[in-house]
C-alpha cells in the first residue's frame, strides 16, 4: 500500500475527531476521515506510515445499520447527518471521556454535569460559505505519458470530499442552513451560469465566480449575502434583484467582494462594496443584542450558544464586587452576559484582534453595560503586566490550538480560586487539564454542549477550583 492508492475497506470503530478506524488484511490500521462504524467505504490513501495510514473518504459503498435516511442532501460539512442524534451524542461523549482518561488521567464520569443538546437539530447554522467551482475533471496523456487534467462543469454548493478544487451542486436543502435560502440556491447557480462567466478553478487560478457567503440573523430572520468574485465587470444589480425577488424583505444586505488573489479565504480579502441594504444584522443572545457583519466572529449555532453561555455563567462563583478575567474573549459575549447577570462584579475581557475588541465595545454601549471593559492585548503580555490584580475567577476560551504552555503557566500563577475553561477542542483541553490539575486545582464540574449536530465537534466546559 502506498500514498495515492484507492482501497475498499470496512470501518469498525471511531477515533476522536470523527475518523473511522479500519484494518487491512495485513493488520495495518487505517484512519478514514468522515467514515462511520459499520460502513464499507472507498478511500484514497493520503499518508502511509509504518504502523498506520490516513485516508480520504471518496464514497460510501455500504451503509451501517445505525444510519437512517433523511430528506436532506448529504454534504461533507455534516458527515453524521444520517445518524440519530442520540447516537451522535453517545459517540462524542465516549470520545471525550476516553481522551481525558488517556491525556489527563481523569475520569470525567466522576465530575460529569450534563450533555447539553442543541435546541435545534436541523437548520441551526447562522452562516454558510458556498463555493463555486468545476464539478468534474478528466485527463489526457501527454507525450511523456503524464496525466494532464482538465476541469469542467459549473457548480455551486460544497467542495467535494477529498477533492477541494471540485464542487458538488447543492440541489436541495442540506438541513444545516435556512431551508428557504437553500431552495433558492439552484436559481442563483442558473443565473450565474447564464452570464457566460466561468467558475473559479483552484487548479489554474482562473475564472470569475468564487464564493457565496451568507449570514443569517435568527432575531430578524434576515440575510447578509456576500458574492465573492474576481475583478471583472458584472451586473450586480440584476444579481441583487434575483435575491430580492425570491427572498423579499429577508434580504437585509448584499455585498460584492472582488478578490484576485490565490488565497481561498472569504473574509477580509479584496475590495468589498455594499450594493444593497445594510452591512450588518443584529442577533440576540441571552437577552443581549449583538451586531454582526459578514465577517464577524460569532457562534455558528446561536441558540445552542445561549445554552453554552448559561452553563459558563453557572460555573462562575459570584461574590459581591468580585473581579472576573475573561481571556481570549473575542467579541466579549461571555463577559457581557456575566456582567449583566452579576451586576456587582467587575469583568475584564482580553482579546488580541482589534476588530473583535471594537465590536465588543460597541455591543457594551448598545446593551448599556457598565461593569465590563475590554483590553486589546496579547494574553501573555497582559498577564505579565497584571500579576497582582486579585481576580477571583478566570475564564479562558482559547482558539482550537489551545492556550500556549507559557501563557497557561502565567494564568495558573495568578492562583485565582476559580477557573472556568471553555474549549471547542477536547484534545487541547485534555492536554491543558493535566497541567491545571498538577498546579493545585481540581476539576469540580464538566459539561458537554452540542454546538454542531451532525459533526464530530463538541464544546467542553470545565470548572476548576483551587485546592
Amino acid at each position: 500500500m502506498k500514498k495515492g492508492d484507492i482501497i475498499n475497506i470496512s470501518i469498525t470503530d471511531l477515533a476522536f475527531g470523527g475518523k473511522g478506524i479500519a484494518r487491512t488484511e495485513e493488520g495495518l490500521v487505517v484512519f478514514v476521515d468522515g467514515a462511520l462504524p459499520g460502513q464499507t467505504v472507498e478511500a484514497k490513501i493520503s499518508l502511509k506510515k509504518r504502523n498506520h495510514a490516513q485516508a480520504k473518504l471518496l464514497k460510501v459503498l455500504e451503509r451501517s445499520t445505525e444510519e437512517r435516511t433523511t430528506e436532506f442532501q448529504p454534504i461533507p460539512g455534516a458527515p453524521w447527518a444520517n445518524l440519530p442524534i442520540e447516537t451522535q451524542q453517545k459517540y462524542k461523549q465516549n470520545q471525550v471521556f476516553e481522551l481525558f482518561s488517556k491525556m489527563a488521567d481523569t475520569d470525567l464520569s466522576a465530575v460529569f454535569d450534563e450533555y447539553v443538546s442543541s435546541p435545534n437539530e436541523w437548520f441551526y447554522r447562522n452562516k454558510m460559505e458556498y463555493s463555486f467551482g468545476p464539478t468534474d475533471e478528466s485527463f489526457t496523456l501527454n507525450t511523456d505519458e503524464k496525466k494532464v487534467w482538465t476541469q469542467s462543469g459549473f457548480g455551486l454548493g460544497s467542495k467535494k470530499r477529498g477533492q477541494y478544487w471540485l464542487v458538488e451542486n447543492l440541489e436541495k436543502p442540506s438541513g444545516m442552513f435556512d431551508e428557504d435560502f437553500e431552495l433558492v440556491l439552484p436559481k442563483i447557480k442558473e443565473f450565474c451560469q447564464v452570464t457566460g462567466k466561468e467558475v473559479y478553478n483552484q487548479r489554474t487560478n482562473t475564472g470569475f465566480f468564487r464564493h457565496l457567503v451568507v449570514r443569517k440573523s435568527f432575531l430578524s430572520d434576515s440575510f447578509l449575502v456576500n458574492l465573492v468574485t474576481t475583478d471583472e465587470a458584472f451586473d450586480i444589480d440584476s444579481f441583487t434583484n434575483l435575491l430580492v425577488d425570491n427572498l423579499g424583505e429577508r434580504v437585509a444586505g448584499v455585498l460584492w467582494t472582488k478578490h484576485n488573489g490565490v488565497s481561498d479565504r472569504t473574509n477580509q480579502v479584496g475590495v468589498r462594496t455594499l450594493v444593497y441594504g445594510h452591512p450588518t444584522v443584529m442577533e440576540e443572545i441571552n437577552g443581549l443584542l449583538f451586531e454582526m457583519s459578514i465577517d464577524s466572529f460569532f457562534q455558528t449555532n446561536p441558540k445552542s450558544a445561549e445554552k453554552l453561555y448559561s452553563k459558563v455563567a453557572s460555573y462562575v462563583d459570584s461574590k459581591a464586587e468580585s473581579k472576573i478575567l475573561d481571556l481570549f474573549c473575542g467579541t466579549g459575549t461571555i463577559g457581557q452576559i456575566l456582567a449583566r447577570k452579576l451586576e456587582k462584579v467587575s469583568v475584564t475581557g482580553v482579546e488580541i484582534v482589534p476588530s473583535a475588541v471594537k465590536d465588543a465595545r460597541k455591543n457594551v454601549e448598545r446593551n448599556k453595560i457598565e461593569n465590563v471593559k475590554f483590553v486589546c492585548a496579547d494574553v501573555k503580555n497582559f498577564l505579565n503586566s497584571h500579576k497582582e490584580s486579585g481576580y477571583e475567577t478566570i475564564i479562558i476560551d482559547p482558539p482550537r490550538a489551545g492556550i500556549v504552555p507559557k501563557a497557561l503557566q502565567k494564568v495558573l500563577a495568578f492562583g485565582a480560586p476559580n477557573f472556568v475553561y471553555v474549549s471547542c477542542n477536547p484534545a487541547t483541553m485534555a492536554r491543558d487539564t493535566k497541567v491545571i490539575l498538577e498546579s493545585g486545582y481540581k476539576l469540580e464540574k464538566f459539561s458537554l454542549v452540542d454546538q454542531f449536530p451532525h459533526t464530530a465537534h463538541v464544546e467542553c466546559v470545565g470548572k476548576f477550583v483551587k485546592i
